[in-house]
């Protein structure tokens, strides 16, 4: 039975990067793309899709568009394999022979945010993104586009709740730092941030939540202009990770 319009499956992702990603990563089992296009990078895809023996399907535009909802395709979609989440467990047993970065989303819905987050964590080579099953958003077509496919290199693990991977991080000696701007808070940019960091993420209109701000063993804030509310969290897990990592290096 075919999706209402405007009704995007989970099992897919679409436009070209996170497309290309993720027949790069193997998560691809299905590709389907425009029968007219032109597009050079669309027609590659539907090629190396072949050569890895994925089935290919040449579709009218009608049939992409009710597809992604009227996303913006690019005129090329995979449909998804299932998606193993990452073991919390044994990432966070590993030697931290580096500063290790672990980021967790609590109540952080929209795709657009996660996305920024899943982005910037490849980027700062975080050992592991956790997204509950519960209050969050989980790896959606949107989070896929949005993280320009990202989320298919992207350690993810996917916990029942946030208490329970805190507790989690907390035996294998992650120390639990919430950002937050209430009292108690410090300063991000002159903290002295531990070895073995596991970061929570608000959303912007809730901020993290008082189980897990009293489960936190710091909390820190990002110095900024009074006239400044808040930042996206997208932006504000950016500056929060790099100052990490300007502490703890990924490399040297």
């Amino acid at each position: 039975m075919r999706p209402k319009p405007n009704a995007t499956p989970d099992d897919l992702a679409f436009g070209v990067n996170p497309c290309a990603l993720a027949l790069e990563t193997g998560a691809a089992r299905q590709l389907l793309y425009l029968r007219e296009t032109k597009n050079d990078r669309v027609l590659d895809l539907a090629r190396r899709a072949r050569d890895a023996r994925v089935p290919t399907e040449p579709v009218d535009l009608h049939r992409l568009d009710e597809l992604t909802g009227g996303g913006v395709h690019q005129g090329v979609l995979v449909r998804l394999r299932a998606i193993e989440p990452a073991d919390l467990r044994a990432i966070a047993s590993r030697p931290a022979e580096r500063g290790s970065l672990v980021l967790l989303l609590d109540g952080v819905t929209d795709p657009q945010n996660v996305g920024a987050v899943v982005r910037t964590a490849v980027a700062v080579a975080v050992d592991a993104i956790v997204l509950p099953r519960r209050r969050g958003a989980l790896l959606t077509p949107g989070v896929h586009r949005a993280s320009a496919g990202m989320s298919f290199l992207a350690p993810v693990a996917a916990p029942q709740n946030l208490a329970q991977a805190v507790a989690t991080l907390k035996e294998a000696g992650y120390w639990v730092v919430a950002a937050d701007a209430g009292d108690g808070s410090q300063l991000a940019t002159t903290f002295d941030w531990p070895k073995k960091t596991a970061l929570i993420m608000g959303s912007e209109g809730e901020g993290v939540s008082h189980l897990l701000r009293r489960e936190s063993d710091f909390a820190v804030a990002l110095p900024m202009d009074p006239r400044v509310e808040s930042l996206n969290v997208g932006v504000a897990c950016g500056a929060l990770a790099y100052l990490f990592r300007r502490q703890w290096p990924a490399q040297g």
